[in-house]
């Protein structure tokens, strides 16, 4: 946002910028200057006047008249002769001129005379010591202060009031994306920007309407296969208790697996579905880890060594008891799918968080996998076979725990030689 306001206002520096030089360039430029025009009449007048007065009353009578103009005005009178006078304003007078040939304004516009018999030159320019040419000039800076400031507070102003409008429909954004698919920018003309709020209210509508109706087949689905997988399997128990050739009774116990591994693929679905839910809550409790990692070596497969480091005395933690368990079972399910022969479970606690970490010595996670590893369905392993493979929620339902309770989960490799997965929540004193 800060990049978005930063560069309105340097936009707007540049168009107020561009906007006095075209100023400059149309009014002094392209069209006559006016003023100067008129100061060049004035000036002409003003000789003309003098040259009356020194040949009616004398040159001393005109020179005082001169003078007392000059003091009227802030200015000051010097008389400079030929020689002196700068090359600039010499060149002028030499050179023939149809238009005020014996007055000229220098590039500060101070005004040059010639008198009449030509020998003297009369030279006008500003008194910057008199109290009125600094309050002009004084004048002048406060105007371009006032623009200036003018400029700043509309810039600031208008940033102002976009940031207002933008910081609203950027929180309903927030929250949309947090899972709350309900969050709408306000639509009243105060708060929108433009027609974006009312755009941005009709994906989201669309994209609520769309994730409700697949999470509610998902569900639905889910729901209506328990019965036929439930019928499935007992109907095959029942053949197993048949006197059946050993062919027929390893295809039996193949299907009640396969039925077995369907059930626990409907659950993982339906529990992922419910952590999915913006409006599940965790059930916090107090409770020492060490309870939930005292199960671990239960959970083993035949021949796999467990080994658990935890915290002399535990730790206790502020969680979901039943989502913490889970999530540590889902890891551990993980590793003994891939472990050989070991699997490691350690704690970690530091000032903010504690850590439980599941490692085994497996082949490992090739990294290019672990962006995604965590996504729901996701498989490193393309083949899928049954024997290494979970119904692709394991790992998901373990980060949405860890999100739910504001912790995370990690994926790396592991000094066994396969993969580590670090599960971490904040620690609560």
């Amino acid at each position: 946002m800060r990049r978005i306001y930063v560069e309105s206002f340097v936009g707007l520096f540049v168009l107020f910028v561009l906007s006095m030089y075209a100023y400059k360039v149309i009014v002094f430029e392209m069209n006559p200057n006016y003023e100067y025009m008129l100061a060049r009449h004035e000036g002409a007048a003003l000789r003309e006047l003098i040259t009356e007065i020194s040949a009616d009353q004398g040159q001393e009578k005109a020179l005082s008249m001169l003078n007392r103009y000059a003091k009227h005005t802030a200015h000051t009178l010097a008389i400079v002769d030929y020689v002196n006078l700068p090359q600039q304003v010499k060149a002028y007078f030499d050179a023939p001129h149809e238009e005020h040939p014996h007055t000229y304004f220098d590039h500060e516009h101070h005004l040059w005379m010639q008198t009449a018999d030509h020998s003297l030159y009369y030279h006008l320019h500003d008194d910057d010591s008199t109290e009125l040419r600094q309050a002009i000039y004084r004048d002048d800076n406060l105007v371009w202060g006032f623009i200036s400031a003018g400029f700043f507070i509309y810039s600031g102003g208008l940033i102002w009031f976009l940031n207002r409008r933008v910081r609203k429909l950027e929180r309903a954004t927030l929250k949309f994306a947090a899972g709350d698919l309900t969050a709408r920018a306000p639509e009243r003309s105060k708060d929108q920007v433009g027609t974006l709020n009312k755009s941005f209210n009709y994906m989201a509508k669309k994209i609520a309407d769309l994730i409700t109706s697949n999470r509610s087949l998902t569900n639905a689905v889910a729901h209506d296969l328990r019965t036929p997988i439930f019928r499935i399997q007992w109907q095959a128990e029942i053949l197993q208790d048949e006197t059946l050739t050993k062919e027929q009774h390893s295809k039996i116990v193949s299907i009640i697996e396969d039925t077995e591994e369907m059930e626990a693929m409907i659950n993982d679905l339906l529990h992922f579905a419910k952590l999915e839910q913006p409006e599940t809550q965790v059930q916090s409790e107090a409770f020492n880890l060490n309870q939930v990692l005292s199960t671990v070596s239960s959970t083993r497969n035949e021949g796999l060594d467990i080994t658990v480091n935890t915290l002399k005395d535990g730790y206790v933690i502020i969680a979901d008891k039943a989502l913490v368990q889970r999530s540590v079972d889902n890891l551990l399910s993980n590793a003994n799918r891939y472990a050989k022969s070991s699997i490691q479970v350690s704690t970690h606690c530091s000032k903010e968080n504690i850590s439980i970490i599941v490692e085994d010595d497996g082949e490992g996670i090739d990294p290019e996998h672990w962006p995604q590893i965590f996504d729901a369905f996701y498989s490193a392993d393309p083949a899928r076979n049954k024997a290494t493979s979970g119904s692709g929620l394991g790992l998901a339902i373990v980060k949405m725990i860890a999100e739910k309770h504001q912790g995370s989960v990690q994926v790396g490799s592991s000094s066994l030689g396969g993969a580590k997965f670090t599960l971490t929540f904040p620690r609560v004193s």
